[in-house]
């Protein structure tokens, strides 16, 4: 299960690792994601940092080496001195992931839609990210979070598992989308009690460490809500970034025809700018 010790937490709370999640929250290039007894801290969808638990007092240090050039880092975290180490060099690998090159618009994407629907209070979103690149026996979603619906928002309530898969622009595997889709559920099924605990699970480690940039009375809500393990609840979002309008690779026709559509949700996002999505003002809804 994915999850942190009770050590590991307390650690990454108050004592010498806590500089660590006070990074990410400061920093909203950085993501932070938890593991089956280790951390990782993305940038632009790449690990810059592996932290695994190690002992008591010892956690081991684990960088691509494609991101370690000019840098001596620790390779362990045992202490405030080398915690700082490793803070103190976070700009540098930072910047030698953009000197490399490495990763794909759509991986950034990814980081996107968490920070902007994690660590913006401002939007108010309706869906929160609980974890990215979320694996299953055929597979892995690129995100997986919850359904908060604001209009009927308090404390205590059961919410909504969504399982989101990213598409970026005319992406190939569009155009057979309906059947991953079909693939994933069939294998999500069984296991959802088991899903929805984990990342329950998550969602809360997450909440203690500070990684939701919400509204207090918010949050205080947040810490009480429960994931619904029925999975005739679950939420298959598709995300289509920068999808060409134009095109047909994307069939909903197909899509639609599933035994479980009335579960599936697509939401169109990007930059790319064509004129069916440019409306004037006359025809916008004041």
């Amino acid at each position: 299960m994915r999850k942190l010790s009770d050590n590991f937490m307390d650690c990454l709370q108050s004592g010498f690792l806590a500089g660590l999640p006070q990074a990410v929250i400061t920093d909203h290039d950085l993501n932070l994601e938890i593991r089956e007894g280790y951390l990782n801290i993305y940038f632009k969808g790449n690990s810059i940092v592996k932290l695994t638990e190690a002992g008591p007092t010892k956690y081991k240090v684990i960088i691509h080496k494609a991101f370690t050039s000019g840098l001596t880092l620790p390779s362990e975290l045992i202490d405030a001195k080398t915690t700082a180490d490793l803070l103190r060099n976070i700009p540098q690998l930072k910047q030698n992931v953009v000197q490399h090159g490495r990763g794909s618009l759509e991986i950034e994407y990814e980081q996107m839609i968490i920070r902007a629907n994690n660590f913006e209070p401002r939007n108010n979103s309706e869906y929160f990210i609980i974890d990215r690149q979320y694996t299953v026996s055929i597979g892995r979603f690129d995100l997986i979070g919850l359904f908060w619906d604001r209009k009927r928002r308090r404390k205590h309530q059961e919410v909504d598992l969504c399982l989101i898969e990213i598409k970026f622009s005319l992406n190939q595997d569009i155009k057979q989308i309906h059947h991953q889709l079909l693939r994933y559920y069939e294998a999500l099924k069984p296991k959802a009690a088991q899903i929805a605990e984990e990342c329950e699970t998550i969602f809360h480690q997450k909440l203690a460490l500070g990684l939701y940039a919400q509204a207090s009375n918010r949050l205080e809500a947040m810490k009480t809500l429960v994931i619904s393990r029925d999975f005739s609840r679950f939420q298959f979002i598709l995300v289509c970034v920068d999808y060409n309008p134009n095109s047909a690779k994307l069939a909903l026709s197909k899509i639609a025809r599933l035994p479980f559509a009335h579960q599936v949700k697509i939401f169109y996002s990007g930059f790319a700018m064509w004129q069916q999505n440019v409306k004037p003002i006359s025809d916008a809804t004041l």
